[in-house]
């Protein structure tokens, strides 16, 4: 892409070209914004760290990690960071294929129960560079595509995404099946069995994900014990938070913790 800062709209960091696929981590400030802007191509962004606020023509988005976002060419928005600031990873596709060119063609916001595993491995492989990484970082990307492909392609619930921010908005919360229910308007067995066909997980496994990318953005503050971090991540048990943050990550929260020094 000739115009990469204007595309990003910040200074990317790390920068990934080949063939029709560019991939592109993009760092901002704590307190920053972006004004109205348009972008030349459509894109997908997914938030790989921090938090900020979109706003556009629908209204104002919070937008956390793991969220994947796809802006069609032209799409009109404005940002503000956060106190910790974000960072952002955008993926361009000039080759897109029909199912991408449908993912593409509108803004959408996608919450996929993947996403963080994902983008652990669209952060290595960018920082990678052995002869694999080229492959192993397009093979993640086209992943993460893929499943946004399918998950927009499906009908979804027009109650999920109220039952989604819910979620987010509180992870160590802990809303009863019946809560929830109320909340979308539909029986809870209805609830469950449709949550976990469009979303890929149950509802208890989603929060515990979210728990999970908690975890994954304290292990980066070192003077947080591993129990600290457990007990943030809603996890009363240091042993179980290990099992489950292994499970999610593939990873103990030891050994994630000194990838991400090691990163830094």
């Amino acid at each position: 892409m000739e115009h990469l800062k204007r595309a990003n709209y910040g200074h990317p960091d790390q920068v990934y070209r080949q063939g029709g696929l560019q991939v592109s981590a993009t760092p901002y400030r704590a307190g920053d914004a972006l004004p109205w802007h348009e972008h030349d191509e459509a894109y997908l962004c997914l938030v790989a760290a921090g938090t900020y606020v979109q706003q556009s023509s629908s209204g104002d988005m919070d937008c956390a990690p793991g969220l994947l976002l796809s802006h069609p060419q032209g799409h009109r928005h404005a940002n503000r960071f956060g106190p910790r600031g974000a960072r952002c990873i955008s993926i361009f596709l000039t080759e897109a294929t029909e199912g991408t060119a449908r993912l593409l063609s509108e803004h959408r916001q996608l919450r996929l129960p993947d996403a963080g595993r994902l983008l652990d491995r669209i952060e290595k492989e960018l920082r990678a560079t052995d002869d694999a990484a080229s492959l192993a970082l397009q093979s993640a990307v086209l992943e993460l595509v893929a499943l946004a492909c399918r998950a927009q392609g499906e009908r979804r619930p027009a109650w999920l995404q109220r039952v989604l921010q819910r979620l987010h908005d509180d992870p160590l919360a802990t809303p009863t099946l019946q809560e929830l229910a109320l909340l979308a308007g539909v029986h809870p067995s209805h609830l469950a069995r449709s949550f976990q066909r469009a979303q890929g997980s149950t509802i208890g496994d989603y929060q515990r994900g979210l728990r999970i990318e908690l975890a994954r953005q304290a292990l980066g503050d070192t003077r947080r014990s591993i129990a600290d971090v457990a007990a943030l991540a809603g996890f009363s048990d240091q042993s179980h938070f290990a099992r489950v943050f292994k499970r999610v990550t593939g990873d103990t929260p030891r050994d994630y913790r000194h990838k991400v020094q090691r990163a830094s």
